[in-house]
C-alpha cells in the first residue's frame, strides 16, 4: 500500500494537470471515521426513515492540505453493503470507491479503511455508489487547500444543494418505470389540450405527438424539498462591505439547481476544483454532480441577501440568508415553457451560440489521427444535423419576449483555466462517440441503445490522447461523470479549455471532452442523475492491457454486483365499472415484458383475457407472442407492437387458428386532471368494436372514470393504478 501511494504521488506531481505547485514536503495523515447508519428524519412534517453519515444529511465535511495522506475509516452500521466514491478525486483505482468495480463493498456491520495522497485543490464532494442510497442521504463535501494559501475572500463557505423526497427511492424508480405521469401532476407540470390552446402553443403540441414524442419536463422526479446543507431556509454571518467565497456542490439526486444571489453577481472562480479566469454570472446553472467556487460581495448598506437554489423545472428552491438586517430576496427565475421546448432544442437561439452543423469538430479532426476502438472510428455526420455546443451558452424555451439570460445552460463557453490544459499533440488520438438515448415512458437510459448489463465496456489505451464526442439524442439533461480523470470540455477558448470531471449534455445537442489516458484498470462512467444510471446510462472505461485484482474479479462474479443486474419492475393498472372490467397487471425488465390484460362485462358471459410476452426492441417496436383466453377457445398468437405518429399505440396480432387482429389505442390530456381515451380493434371472428371514455384524476392511485363500450354499453366506475 505504502509503496503504489509512493509511486501515484510521484507520477501526479509531474503529471496532473489540477494539482497546482506541490512542495516536496514531508506528508501528514489526516483521518476520519464516516459512521453510516439508519436514522429516523423530518423535512417536511413526515418522519421517514433515513441513511445518515454521522448522525445527518449531509454528512460532515472533511477537510484536507495538497500533501496530506487521506485515511478515512467507513464503518458500515446498517444491514445492508454500502460504498463511499469521492467524487473528482484523483486516486488510486482501489480507492475509487465503486463497489464491485474498483472497491469491495463495505458489508453490514463492517468497515472499510480507505487511505490515498491528497493531490489536488478544490472543491469535491463523495457518497455512496450503492443502490440508491445517495436519494436516501449519504453524501457529504469534501474541501482541500493547496499548500500555499491564498486568501480569496474573507469568509468561505460550503453550500451543499440537494433533493430529497419522503417516498422510497426504490419505489421512485419502479414509480418512472410504470410509465406514470405522477409525478408531472405533483409538481403541476401536466401538459394537457387546454394549456397549450391558453399557452398559444397547439402547433408545438401537435408537432411533438406528430414526431412520436412525449409531453417534455426537466426533471422526472416530484420532490418534497430542495435543501441546501440539510435545510430549506438558513443563515450565514457576513458583516457589510465583505467578500464571501461560497463553495457549491450539486449533490442531488436528480435536480439540475439556478443559482442566483440578491447583493451581486456570481463571480465563478473555480469549477469542478480546478481554477479558472473569473467571470460574473447572473445566474448560474449547476449540473448534478458539479460544483462551483463563487465569490459574491455583501453590499456596504448591510441586509439579510438571499443566495437562492431554484429547482430547473421550478418546482422548488432553498435559500441562505447572508448577513443580517432586512431581508433582500434574490430575483425569481422564470419557470420553463414545456410547450416550446421541443421546437426550441432544434434551432440555434437568436446570437447563434449553438454552432448547428459542426459535427465533426473539424478543426480538430482535420488534423488528427484516428484508432478505431470496438467498432467507434472517427466522428461523422451520417446527414445529422444536430447542433454542437462549444460551451454551453444556449438557453431553454421559455415563451415569447424572453431572454436567453434568464434560464441560461451551464457557463462552459465562458469558462476559462488559468493554465493551459492542451494535450500534447505527439500522442496519438483515440476518437470514441458516444449516443445518449433513452425511452422516457419505459425509463430506460442507455449509450447507443444499449444499458450498462448489455454493453458495459469502452476500451481506451494507456498513453493515448481520448476525445469522446457525446451525442444526446434524448429530450432531458444527462450530467456525464468521469471516474478518476479531469477532461478538458472543448471550448472557443481552445488551449485553455475548462478542465471538469462532471459535463452537461443538454437535449438534442453535442458536446466534445479530451483527455490523456494516464491510468490503468476500470474507471466508471455514467449519467449522474442517480435514476438514469440505475435504469441504465452507464459503462467501464477500461485500460486494454490492464488486470483486475483477484478479490474484485470474483466479487464482480456475485449476483449483488449491480453491472450485471436487470431487475423487474411490476405494476397495476385497472377500471372497475358499472358494466364491465378491464386492466392490465405487467410486469418488465429492460428488454422483456410479461402482462395480464383482462376485460369482462359483468351482464355477459363472454370475456377475453390475454397473456402475452412482449419483447422490447425500441421506443417504437415490440414483437409479442402470448395466449389468447376467451369463453370460444384458448388460441396462441405471434404479433407486433408499434408506435404511430400521434402516439397511438397499434398492435397486429395472427392467431394459431388463422384469425387476425389489429387494434389502435390512444389517450388524450385534456385538463390537468381530465383524460380522454379511446380504443377500436378489428377482429376477423368477432369484427369491429370500440370504446371511448373519460377519466378524472382524483389521486396517485385512483380515477373517476366514465366510458362507452360498443358491446358492453355506457358506465361509471374507478380506475385504480399501483
Amino acid at each position: 500500500m505504502v509503496f503504489r501511494i509512493a509511486i501515484f504521488c510521484m507520477v501526479f506531481m509531474f503529471f496532473s494537470p489540477v494539482m497546482g505547485n506541490v512542495a516536496p514536503v514531508l506528508a501528514k495523515m489526516v483521518e476520519y471515521d464516516l459512521n453510516i447508519d439508519y436514522q429516523t428524519v423530518n423535512f417536511t412534517g413526515k418522519h421517514v426513515q433515513a441513511m445518515t453519515i454521522n448522525g445527518g444529511i449531509p454528512g460532515p465535511a472533511i477537510e484536507f492540505t495538497v500533501g496530506d495522506i487521506a485515511k478515512i475509516k467507513v464503518h458500515n452500521n446498517m444491514d445492508v453493503e454500502t460504498s463511499i466514491h469521492w467524487h473528482g478525486i484523483l486516486l488510486p483505482n482501489r480507492e475509487d470507491g465503486v463497489p464491485y468495480l474498483t472497491t469491495l463493498p463495505i458489508m453490514p456491520h463492517a468497515t472499510h479503511v480507505f487511505q490515498f495522497p491528497v493531490i489536488q485543490s478544490g472543491t469535491y464532494w463523495y457518497h455512496s455508489h450503492t443502490g440508491l442510497q445517495e436519494q436516501r442521504g449519504v453524501y457529504g463535501s469534501i474541501v482541500i487547500h493547496p499548500q500555499y494559501k491564498q486568501k480569496r475572500a474573507d469568509r468561505e463557505y460550503v453550500l451543499v444543494l440537494s433533493d430529497w423526497t419522503d417516498e422510497d427511492p426504490d419505489e421512485v424508480l419502479r414509480t418512472l418505470k410504470s410509465g406514470s405521469e405522477y409525478y408531472s401532476f405533483k409538481k403541476d407540470s401536466v401538459q394537457s389540450l387546454w394549456d397549450s390552446i391558453n399557452a398559444g402553443a397547439i402547433v408545438d403540441t401537435l408537432k411533438r405527438s406528430l414526431d412520436r414524442m412525449p409531453p417534455m419536463d426537466m426533471s422526472d422526479v416530484g420532490y418534497d424539498r430542495f435543501l441546501i446543507n440539510g435545510r430549506q431556509v438558513s443563515e450565514l454571518d457576513a458583516s457589510p462591505g465583505e467578500k464571501v467565497l461560497l463553495r457549491i456542490i450539486n449533490a442531488s439526486a436528480s435536480t439540475y439547481f439556478y443559482t442566483n444571489f440578491a447583493g451581486s453577481s456570481l463571480q465563478v472562480v473555480s469549477a469542478d476544483g480546478p481554477d479558472v479566469q473569473p467571470v460574473d454570472m447572473d445566474r448560474l446553472l449547476i449540473a448534478v454532480a458539479e460544483t462551483y467556487d463563487v465569490l459574491v460581495n455583501v453590499p456596504e448598506h448591510g441586509g439579510s441577501f438571499e443566495f437562492r437554489a431554484t429547482a430547473q423545472d421550478g418546482s422548488g428552491m432553498a435559500s441562505v440568508l447572508i448577513g443580517s438586517g432586512k431581508r433582500i430576496d434574490a430575483a425569481a427565475i422564470p419557470k420553463p415553457n414545456l410547450y416550446t421546448m421541443h421546437g426550441s432544442m432544434h434551432h440555434a437561439d437568436s446570437h447563434g451560440r449553438y454552432k448547428k452543423g459542426q459535427e465533426d469538430h473539424d478543426k480538430h479532426e482535420s488534423s488528427s489521427q484516428s484508432m478505431e476502438h470496438d467498432g467507434q472510428g472517427p466522428a461523422n455526420n451520417g446527414g445529422n444535423t444536430r447542433k454542437i455546443i462549444h460551451g454551453g451558452m444556449g438557453h431553454e424555451a421559455m415563451g415569447h419576449g424572453s431572454l436567453a439570460e434568464e434560464r441560461p445552460l451551464p457557463p462552459y463557453a465562458k469558462l476559462r483555466s488559468v493554465r493551459s490544459t492542451a494535450l500534447d499533440p505527439n500522442k496519438p488520438l483515440s476518437i470514441i462517440k458516444l449516443k445518449l438515448t433513452g425511452d422516457m415512458e419505459r425509463y430506460i437510459w442507455s449509450f447507443d441503445g444499449k444499458t450498462l448489463k448489455e454493453s458495459d465496456v469502452i476500451r481506451i489505451r494507456q498513453g493515448e490522447n481520448i476525445r469522446i464526442i457525446f451525442d444526446n439524442t434524448t429530450m432531458m439533461h444527462h450530467p456525464l461523470h468521469l471516474h478518476g480523470h479531469f477532461f478538458r470540455v472543448v471550448n472557443d477558448h481552445g488551449e485553455y479549455s475548462p478542465l471538469k470531471h462532471t459535463v452537461d449534455i443538454p437535449p438534442m445537442a453535442k458536446q466534445i471532452i479530451e483527455f490523456y489516458a494516464n491510468e490503468e484498470k476500470d474507471w466508471f462512467l455514467h449519467c449522474h442523475i442517480l435514476y438514469h444510471m440505475k435504469a441504465g446510462m452507464a459503462r467501464v472505461v477500461h485500460y486494454d492491457g490492464s488486470t483486475v485484482d483477484p478479490d474484485i474479479a470474483a466479487a464482480r462474479r456475485l449476483p449483488t454486483n449491480f453491472m450485471e443486474q436487470d431487475p423487474w419492475y411490476s405494476w397495476l393498472d385497472a377500471r372497475v365499472m358499472t358494466q364491465m372490467t378491464e386492466g392490465r397487471a405487467m410486469s418488465a425488465n429492460t428488454r422483456n415484458t410479461m402482462a395480464l390484460h383482462w376485460e369482462k362485462g359483468w351482464d355477459e358471459d363472454e370475456y377475453d383475457i390475454d397473456i402475452t410476452y412482449g419483447r422490447y426492441m425500441s421506443r417504437f417496436f415490440s414483437p409479442i407472442v402470448g395466449l389468447q383466453l376467451t369463453d370460444e377457445g384458448s388460441p396462441g398468437f405471434v404479433g407486433v407492437r408499434y408506435l404511430l405518429p400521434f402516439l397511438i399505440e397499434s398492435e397486429t396480432r395472427f392467431t394459431t387458428e388463422g384469425e387476425l387482429r389489429a387494434t389502435l389505442e390512444t389517450a388524450m390530456q385534456l385538463t390537468k386532471y381530465l383524460e380522454a381515451f379511446g380504443e377500436s380493434q378489428y377482429d376477423t371472428n368477432t369484427k369491429w368494436e370500440w370504446q371511448a371514455g373519460f377519466a378524472w384524476r382524483v389521486s396517485r392511485y385512483l380515477s373517476l372514470v366514465f366510458s362507452y363500450h360498443s358491446e358492453f354499453d355506457a358506465g361509471l366506475g374507478i380506475g385504480l393504478r399501483f
